[in-house]
């Protein structure tokens, strides 16, 4: 890794700690770190007994659920479990699963291995474990529970894909597809002990994959600018990562053995789950949460679609914010009059070179449809919206792109 990048990205770790934002205790980020889970593991408690959650195919695959498992046994953990049940976002269903082995081994540490999907996955297992009840007691706007009654496990988050950020998230979003909608199961505590981020293990992610992340880490940037809840704190390291992002993720997608680029969007992917944590999303991820739970789309395809239509819709309402985030995505001055058309203009342009439609067209939504995704993106994301969504609005908006 360019030492530049890396001495850039130990700086905003320590910029993150300085500013007393909500993180994990630990962060390491570099290329190779990976050899370095058994160490990081005792770091956080004493590792005797593990319980790795990982996806169904790709770290098996790849040979990388292996190596970690010989990691931990030379560092000298002796028992360790695998839960390779997640497939896709997760569901209550493949929570339970999980603690309910956890609940039986008791292990030390939960350790997440893979995509957005696994560490949420395994935030939901650290906290169940030491606590009563099941996932669906503690989802916002469903269960009765509001409050951990014990610290969760301590819990090792390892991202294999650069998107979602969720190693530096206090929350797990879970899938209730037979109800059309998601909620997180969102505490504190949840925040994972530590977070290794090793940009290499994003290389072997596919292209599409890589896009959809990629878009999703951009949207988790620009964001929480807009935001009505952002902060000074959150803002400055949101322009920091938007700077790495409009170069990196299309050499990522096209040359997906670059590992500076793959370490720019790591860095990336990093800063927009902290940005997320800390003062919250707005109107894509309000909508994109409500499709992904009706129709099973990817996530971030979904972010990507709408986030040029978003930001047109919420321009003057938040022109001076936006006008910054694009400008640090453009490497331009914020005082140039073009640079929201240009930078709303370059995210479609993005889209199009990665293989994400310009809009819903191509599900051919029906009027039924639209109306209960309105109905189901009132969720915490839509609250920080620059422009107060209601339903009808949002219903309005989704009828001009669809």
């Amino acid at each position: 890794m360019n030492p530049t990048l890396q001495q850039k990205a130990e700086s905003l770790i320590r910029t993150i700690r300085a500013s007393g934002l909500q993180a994990p205790a630990h962060i390491v980020f570099s290329n190779g770190l990976i050899d370095r889970v058994g160490e990081l593991a005792f770091e956080c408690t004493d590792a005797k007994e593990v319980l790795i959650v990982t996806g169904a195919h790709s770290s098996v695959q790849s040979g990388l659920l292996a190596r970690v498992e010989a990691l931990l046994r030379k560092a000298g953990s002796k028992g360790i479990i695998v839960y390779s049940g997640v497939t896709g976002e997760p569901t209550p269903a493949m929570v339970m699963q999980a603690v309910d082995r956890a609940r039986q081994e008791q292990p030390d540490l939960i350790l997440s291995l893979g995509g957005g999907s696994v560490i949420d996955c395994g935030k939901a297992v650290a906290a169940l474990t030491a606590n009563e009840g099941s996932v669906e007691e503690y989802l916002e706007g469903v269960g009765s529970r509001q409050r951990l009654e014990h610290s969760p496990l301590p819990h090792l988050a390892i991202p294999t894909v650069a998107g979602t950020g969720a190693e530096m998230t206090k929350n797990a979003v879970i899938g209730l597809y037979e109800r059309g909608v998601k909620r997180s199961m969102r505490f504190d505590s949840m925040m994972p002990t530590a977070a290794l981020i090793d940009p290499a293990l994003t290389v072997p992610v596919p292209p599409r994959v890589t896009a959809h992340g990629g878009m999703d880490a951009i949207t988790q940037l620009i964001e929480p600018c807009i935001s009505g809840k952002r902060k000074p704190e959150t803002t400055l390291l949101a322009h920091e990562g938007l700077r790495h992002t409009h170069q990196a993720l299309p050499v990522c997608h096209e040359r997906p053995n670059d590992l500076e680029a793959r370490a720019a969007m790591s860095l990336a992917s990093m800063l927009s789950g902290t940005c997320l944590s800390n003062s919250g999303l707005a109107m894509v991820h309000g909508i994109a949460a409500a499709m992904g739970a009706l129709f099973e789309l990817p996530h971030g395809l979904l972010c990507g679609l709408l986030l040029p239509h978003t930001l047109r819709y919420n321009r003057e309402a938040a022109a001076e914010p936006l006008a910054l985030a694009l400008a640090a995505f453009l490497h331009r001055d914020p005082s140039d009059q073009r640079v929201l058309d240009d930078g709303i203009a370059a995210i479609a342009e993005l889209n199009c070179r990665l293989g994400i439609p310009p809009d819903f067209k191509f599900l051919a939504l029906s009027p039924q449809d639209l109306e209960r995704i309105a109905e189901n993106a009132s969720g915490s994301s839509m609250s920080g919206n620059p422009i107060p969504m209601t339903p009808e609005l949002t219903l309005k908006f989704l009828q001009s792109i669809a």
